[in-house]
């Protein structure tokens, strides 16, 4: 079945968990200033929205259009733009995230316009989350993950699950305390979950359709009740010096 980008983009919105709120608090009690936020790499804004309290504005940033209008309405403002490219004065952010989006970015440019747009002492950080664990399933998501769908992730893939450990800027580094994301999901809420991963998308394009084959395997093993759902949460962080 073809699916429009913008399906897609409300796919995202739907389905990707959601931040902890201690995450944005920490954030915010890191950064020395708490004007101006930018998320890049924003999807439909899951970040962007969790910045908001913490912030007088706050910036969404992304190379899609479709995912930027399928980010619901809130006081976050949206901009199409690419990471090493923005269209923001020099020295004029306090703080920027990238929450599961900078293995795509060309790092080293990504790194100069950090420089250039980050107020001095202003803050960058990376933040991904690995594959999630399912309470009483043992290691099925993992193992969907490392086997059938294996051919499909894109090499970059490993960056995201390992938390950003080649990534490297020459400022002084901020220790991030740990957390993780947990939400109490059905297996419906999981497939929907699982369908926003990168190499469904591409087996798709080929004809292949990996969760179909899965979908009645986990949905036996989930039972019809909720189950718990554990990400783990990482951040790299840095104060622009």
């Amino acid at each position: 079945m073809t699916e429009s980008l913008f399906q897609r983009g409300s796919q995202y919105q739907q389905f990707r968990p959601t931040y902890p709120p201690s995450l944005f608090q920490w954030l915010s009690n890191q950064s020395t200033g708490h004007h101006l936020a930018l998320d890049l790499g924003c999807g439909s804004g899951q970040a962007s929205r969790g910045l908001e309290p913490w912030f007088r504005q706050v910036l969404g940033a992304d190379i899609s259009h479709e995912q930027l209008l399928a980010a619901p309405a809130s006081r976050s403002h949206y901009l199409l733009s690419m990471a090493h490219r923005l269209p923001l004065a020099d020295a004029s952010l306090d703080l920027i995230t990238v929450a599961q989006a900078y293995h795509w970015f060309d790092q080293a440019a990504f790194h100069a316009e950090a420089h250039r747009t980050l107020c001095p002492g202003g803050m960058l950080a990376l933040i991904s989350y690995g594959v999630c664990e399912v309470t009483g399933l043992g290691s099925m998501i993992q193992d969907f993950h490392d086997g059938p769908l294996a051919p499909w992730w894109p090499p970059e893939r490993a960056q995201v699950v390992a938390g950003y450990p080649d990534a490297d800027l020459p400022w002084p580094a901020l220790t991030y305390p740990g957390d993780c994301i947990t939400l109490d999901w059905s297996a419906t809420d999981m497939l929907g979950y699982l369908d926003t991963w990168s190499a469904l998308v591409q087996a798709a394009r080929t004809g292949e359709h990996p969760l179909d084959d899965f979908a009645p395997t986990l949905r036996q093993a989930w039972g019809d009740g909720l189950r718990t759902v554990h990400w783990p949460l990482r951040v790299r962080a840095w104060r622009k010096q």
